[in-house]
Formats: structure tokens, C-alpha cells, sequence
């Protein structure tokens, strides 16, 4: 008997196959279809007997959260952990709903380019280099630190400079950027697929966000530069427990992008999705008050943030640590170096 397909040889499989002879391919964006460890294989060790939940009503959670220390003469003060990340191939008018939002919540804008008349109502930047766009493939460390000073002068050192790359190699790319002279570097886990990209083209190329957090941290421990250098995570940040977790593992904000543009109205449903309209400006989308929209998101995800460091007894959202984390599965206890929950 001749079966029509097989456990590898899926119809998709098969359709995908024609697709490729005809001289196509698809797009996708967002993440990898397969299964990889997330946020939501950690779980946070509630407090007790032993350590105390603040009450939320008569105790505060601090926010504040400072970056850019390092060599910045003015270094960026923000009221909460998370910023917004925005990208050239975006319109106009949803970038400066990015840089409005970000300003609403005391957050901040990361832009890679040149700066929008639009984008100037964002009061606090981060300019972001790119380790695939802005730095040529055969560069060095001398070549690297070259740009990031030759940026850092024209913008009179006010301004940040990240380092971003994707999460790779990440101890020698940390390393690397530690010499460079960046303010910090942004991590891109393996949940953040540039949009537009081959399908699956990047879903093997890097490790998810859960692992190269603490790996980034362990190369500052051996470069003895704890804090010299802030690690921010990217990729699979949806909610304030995402959020609250990559901070335990070692980093000291999140950047946020595609939640972002969510919920400003760039993706507004799964049939947009799938049908492929996408990327059309906030003029045509029609979408209202989509800076609110956008700041509401953030401070929702910064109390949710805030909320579950009461829980554990912190009074800082930067005093969360790697101790008050578990593992639910084996991969995920692997991969971050977390015990494994019950152990």
C-alpha cells in the first residue's frame, strides 16, 4: 500500500517543494515555527515563610531603571525596564506613534538610522548598531569601536550606543562589544524573526533568549566587567512575566518590537496575517491613538513586572535574581543552568 505521505514527507512538506521548483518562496516573520524553550518554561519561586510578599497598596515597586552608565556623559534615565525598538523599513507616521508612546511612559526609543522629524518626539534615544547592517561583515573589534566613537562624537555623547547581534556565538560577541566601547548590547533570541525573511531561513541560527542571557552575563563575570556593560533582551517578550524573568537571568532591560507594532495597529488580526497585508503606514490603517495604545502596553507590562517582584518580596525590579528562578523541563534547566523545579 502507498501511502500519500509520510511523518517527513508532509503535504505542506510536498507543497513547499513545488513552490521552491516553480522559482518561489515564502516570507514569514515574527518566530520559528518549531517548539524551543521560553520564557514560559521558568517559573518564579514565590515568597513564604521565609521571605515576605511586599503589600501592594502601602509598598512600591522602584521602576527606574539606568543604562548607558558605562561612558555616556549624560546617561539614560527611564521609568521602566522595557523600551520600544523602531526600524527603518517602517512608515513614517508609525514610527512617530513609537517615539510618542515611548515618551508617554518615560521609556525610550532605539533607532538604527537616521533620526525622523516624527521620531523627535521620542524625549529619550538609544541609537542601536547593528551587527548585521551597520558593521561590514570582515570587521574588527578596532573597526567596530572606530564607528561606535565616530557616532558617540556627533552625538556630543548624549545619546546611548547599543550594540545589537543575533544570539550566536554570544560570550565572544560580548566580549567583543565590551572592547568596542558600546553602552550595552541588545541580545536578539531565536523567538525574533526579521519580517520578510526566507521561512525557516533564520529559525536555526540562533539560541532562544532563555539561553543567551545568562551566557552574556557569564562573559562579563569573566571579563570581571559586571555593569560595565548593560545586557538588554530581545525576542519573545510578551508579557510582564517575560519581561520579569529576563531580568532574574541577568539582563537589565527588554527591548519590545513586534508587541509594539501589535498594538499600535501595523498587524490588526490573523487573516492580515496570513493574507500577507502587512507594513502599511497608521494613514491607512486607520488605526486611533495608536502612541496610547502603545504606552498602555508598556505600563501594563511594567506593573505586571512590578507585581510579581512584590510577590517575591522585592522592592526593585532590578533586585530580582537568578536564585529566584526554577526550570519546568529538563531543556530549559540546561540550557539557563536553573534547577530543575522540585530538585
Amino acid at each position: 500500500m502507498i501511502y500519500p505521505h509520510s511523518q517527513i514527507w508532509i503535504p505542506e512538506t510536498i507543497n513547499d517543494i513545488h513552490r521552491r521548483a516553480d522559482g518561489g518562496y515564502l516570507l514569514s516573520g515574527f518566530r520559528p515555527f518549531h517548539e524551543i524553550p521560553t520564557f514560559d518554561e521558568l517559573v518564579f519561586l514565590a515568597a513564604g515563610l521565609t521571605r515576605f510578599p511586599l503589600e501592594g497598596y502601602k509598598e512600591k515597586c522602584r521602576t527606574q531603571t539606568v543604562l548607558g552608565a558605562r561612558s555616556s556623559s549624560v546617561p539614560l534615565v527611564i521609568e521602566t525596564p522595557v523600551y520600544i525598538t523602531s526600524s527603518g523599513v517602517l512608515g513614517k507616521n508609525l514610527r512617530g506613534a513609537l517615539a510618542e508612546g515611548s515618551s508617554l511612559i518615560q521609556s525610550a526609543l532605539s533607532i538604527g538610522g537616521r533620526l525622523l522629524p516624527e521620531e523627535a518626539k521620542a524625549k529619550r534615544l538609544i541609537y542601536e548598531v547593528s551587527a548585521e547592517v551597520n558593521v561590514p561583515h570582515d570587521t574588527d573589534p578596532e573597526r567596530l569601536a572606530t564607528l561606535i566613537k565616530k557616532i558617540k562624537a556627533e552625538q556630543e555623547h548624549r545619546i546611548p550606543v547599543f550594540v545589537s547581534f543575533a544570539a550566536g556565538r554570544v560570550k565572544d560577541d560580548v566580549k567583543s562589544a565590551l572592547r568596542s566601547g558600546a553602552d550595552a548590547i541588545l541580545l536578539r533570541g531565536l523567538e525574533t524573526t526579521p519580517a520578510a525573511s526566507p521561512e525557516g531561513a533564520l529559525g536555526f541560527s540562533r539560541m532562544p533568549t532563555v539561553a543567551a542571557i545568562p551566557q552574556a552575563r557569564e562573559a562579563l563575570r569573566e571579563s570581571r566587567a559586571l555593569g560595565e556593560l548593560n545586557i538588554i533582551a530581545s525576542g519573545g517578550i510578551i508579557s510582564g512575566a517575560d519581561a520579569a524573568k529576563a531580568l532574574a537571568l541577568g539582563a537589565d532591560a527588554v527591548s519590545i518590537s513586534e508587541s509594539a507594532l501589535i498594538a499600535a495597529g501595523y498587524y490588526r488580526s490573523p487573516e492580515e496575517l496570513s493574507s500577507g497585508i502587512t507594513g502599511r503606514d497608521l494613514s491607512d490603517a486607520g488605526i486611533s491613538g495608536a502612541a496610547e495604545r502603545v504606552a498602555n502596553l508598556v505600563n501594563s507590562i511594567t506593573m505586571e513586572m512590578a507585581l510579581l517582584a512584590r510577590s517575591l518580596g522585592k522592592g526593585d525590579l532590578h533586585s530580582l535574581e537568578y536564585e529566584d528562578l526554577a526550570a519546568l523541563t529538563i531543556e530549559a534547566s540546561m540550557m539557563t543552568g536553573l534547577r530543575l523545579a522540585g530538585e
